[in-house]
């Protein structure tokens, strides 16, 4: 009875303490080394539990999928709005639990300041009478060399008077440091990665705004037509301050093509109307970064000019060849001064925002809402100091702001007391019954515009070819769904901080989309990419915000580097796919949406080209009209002859039996009639069918040798 059992043996066996003291008797502990005794306690192994911001990531997967839902080819509106709830409902989550945290204002705000209202008296009274004979001398809508001059004095002797300078400029010093430079020219050059970073960025909107310019979209419509002639108009001696034909049309655009054409010997051609538009892009990128930092961080700034660098939209209406992108390229300057200005109290900065806003009217029609902007955006600013004496002299400052864009208007505010009916006739042709009649519930289109407008983001971005993709949203899904995060993160922090920028970021997007949405009268028009263009500054800085919000929050949860690298990883990817989506969107399906809506104009006038650089004359080449189909002067444009039409109606054929030389004549592919006319009038004629890739763009060219002409 006194042996072990079975069961007491297993145990002895098995016995922890009895296997460790086995173990350290036969194996002796090696050099440097504490051998482990009997009686000390083991201590268990600890891994780092891996945090994985799960909320935050979920949020933008709904987000995207929400989208991609919302997708007109997929049609499931009702799923897209469930999933885009959810999202923010998962976002809210994320915020509350502290996973997803809001971006807090990093720059450093200055006590609000009494702002001097002083003026040097003699430049005052310089400016005051420069301006009056500007605006008499300004009359007849001409830009002459006395009227530019006294205009430019004006502007001059304003900024003169009102200027506080802030560092003076030691001549002495300068001098010093001129005569170093030309004793020992040795130039120090300072690498800095985040301006290398920033560079980069630029360069991507550089590549996106630039590629297959010449041929993105390829042919001109007859509002192309217009403007080169006006371009045409102006190199010859008729400098127009606003061009009334075509509805009407402010300065800018012309004025800076011909610019190109005259001084660096740029094509009287589609090409230049583009690149006018995209380098003018380009430059606004510098402000684009200087408002995201102004806003936010620097990091803010490098993602609002990266996104806005690739995103299709602005790149579309830059590359239609028109004014339309002028709206956001003067707004970001004009946003950023106003921003700085009541942020710091600086006088100089209200009179830099007038002067953009100024040029910003110079540039297109649905600029004309921004003065609007920029006075909400003055009362929330009082409303929230509370009216003290501060914010009453940054008021008064204000009208600093007004009295420049007034200055920098002037050729087109006396345009608009001479003729106000042509200067808006545009506007007033889409708000009233001007042109067509208006609906019986006005009340109800304004409204319904109102909400096509401010999906139009994530949902269609409407029916003009010419400016968008038919039946496209205006962001690819990455921008859509950070957008719509962000526009919950401003409301969440506008809530939280009270922050009137906030406040300020969430009603410019209507008020932007008010020159579209006001299209009462044809709302067919609405939404338009185009005359909400402005909206593109609020929306992208939206976007670039929620951006570096997430990526700060997974990055705060990333405590390892392997983990951070996930985190770049993470945002490089984001980043990538959005530009890819852009650059289908911009750069493949646009113009092949664009190209399969237009003539092929290009393709004829390549043929008047061979023709008149070979054996032909330009005087006998003739465009045989016919309703709707292509605007003969596009034939000629481009073939080169800008100051050309060659269109011929084919009751006109008659006129072309005395015209002596080799003869060419392109007809619409089933044009049978005229056909059959220029058989009957030319007998031998050669007829040569032109076969176009695109459905029922094909043409003839006929083709009457000096030899076969009529006797």
């Amino acid at each position: 009875m006194d042996e072990p059992s079975v069961l007491d043996v297993l145990k002895e066996k098995l016995n922890l303490r009895n296997l460790l003291r086995r173990d350290t008797a036969a194996a002796q502990p090696e050099p440097g080394l504490t051998a482990l005794t009997p009686d000390q306690p083991i201590r268990p192994v600890v891994f780092e539990r891996i945090v994985i911001p799960w909320k935050s990531l979920l949020a933008v997967m709904l987000a995207i999928t929400g989208y991609t839902a919302l997708d007109p080819v997929r049609n499931n509106s009702i799923l897209g709005v469930i999933l885009f709830m959810a999202a923010g409902g998962i976002l809210l989550y994320a915020i509350r639990t502290g996973e997803w945290q809001l971006l807090e204002e990093t720059q450093e705000t200055t006590l609000a300041q009494v702002i001097p209202l002083t003026v040097k008296r003699i430049p005052f009274i310089v400016f005051i009478v420069a301006l009056l004979l500007a605006f008499l001398a300004l009359g007849g809508n001409q830009f002459t060399t006395i009227n530019v001059l006294l205009w430019l004095t004006s502007m001059i002797f304003g900024i003169v008077a009102f200027w506080l300078p802030k560092n003076h400029l030691d001549f002495h010093n300068l001098k010093e440091r001129i005569k170093d430079f030309i004793h020992n020219p040795v130039a120090v050059i300072h690498f800095d990665p985040w301006k290398v970073l920033v560079f980069a960025a630029f360069c991507v909107a550089a590549f996106f705004h630039l590629h297959n310019l010449s041929t993105i979209p390829l042919e001109m419509t007859s509002d192309h037509a217009e403007k080169l002639l006006d371009i045409s108009r102006i190199l010859n001696g008729d400098t127009m301050i606003f061009f009334a034909n075509n509805g009407g049309r402010e300065p800018i655009h012309f004025y800076l093509a011909a610019l190109l054409v005259k001084v660096f010997h740029a094509g009287m051609n589609f090409f230049t109307l583009k690149l006018a538009m995209a380098l003018a892009f380009l430059l606004s990128l510098i402000y684009v970064y200087k408002l995201g930092k102004e806003i936010g961080t620097h990091w803010t700034g490098l993602f609002f000019m990266l996104i806005m660098g690739f995103a299709a939209w602005p790149n579309i209406i830059a590359h239609a060849g028109m004014r339309l992108v002028l709206t956001p390229v003067f707004l970001a300057p004009t946003l950023f001064y106003f921003f700085r200005g009541l942020r710091t109290s600086d006088r100089n900065d209200f009179i830099l925002t007038g002067i953009f806003l100024g040029l910003g009217m110079l540039g297109y029609t649905a600029s004309r809402i921004v003065p609007i902007l920029l006075v909400v955006g003055m009362l929330i600013y009082l409303i929230y100091q509370r009216f003290n004496k501060a914010s009453r002299t940054a008021a008064w400052a204000f009208l600093l702001t007004a009295l420049f864009a007034f200055v920098i208007f002037l050729p087109l505010f006396r345009y608009a007391l001479e003729y106000p009916m042509f200067f808006s006739q545009r506007s007033l042709s889409r708000l009233t019954s001007l042109e067509n009649p208006l609906p019986d519930n006005i009340l109800l289109v304004f409204l319904k515009n109102t909400w096509n407008a401010l999906v139009m983001p994530v949902w269609k971005s409407g029916t003009a070819w010419i400016i968008s993709v038919p039946e496209r949203s205006s962001l690819d899904a990455i921008t859509a769904s950070l957008y719509i995060l962000g526009l919950m993160l401003t409301i969440v922090r506008w809530l939280k901080t009270r922050s009137w920028q906030d406040l300020f970021l969430l009603v410019s997007i209507p008020l932007l989309m008010l020159p579209s949405i006001l299209a009462l009268a044809f709302p067919i028009e609405n939404p338009s990419q185009s005359r909400a263009g402005g909206a593109i500054i609020p929306i992208f800085l939206i976007t670039a915000i929620a951006l570096e919000s997430l990526l700060r929050s997974l990055w705060a949860k990333a405590r390892k580097p392997g983990n951070k690298m996930l985190v770049v990883g993470f945002a490089a990817l984001l980043l990538l796919i959005s530009a890819r989506s852009n650059y289908e969107l911009a750069l493949v399906e646009y113009p092949e949406a664009y190209r399969n809506s237009t003539w092929n104009s290009s393709e004829m006038g390549k043929v008047v080209k061979d023709f008149t650089g070979s054996f032909g004359s330009v005087d006998n080449v003739w465009v045989v009209a016919k309703a709707y189909w292509v605007d003969t002067r596009l034939v000629a444009m481009t073939a080169g002859y800008v100051d050309r039409d060659f269109q011929i109606w084919p009751e006109n054929l008659e006129s072309t039996l005395d015209i002596p030389g080799t003869k060419m004549f392109i007809l619409k592919g089933d044009d049978i009639d005229a056909m059959t006319k220029l058989r009957t009038l030319y007998p031998d004629g050669i007829a040569d069918y032109h076969t176009s890739p695109i459905q029922d763009r094909d043409f003839i060219v006929f083709m009457v040798p000096v030899d076969n002409l009529p006797q």
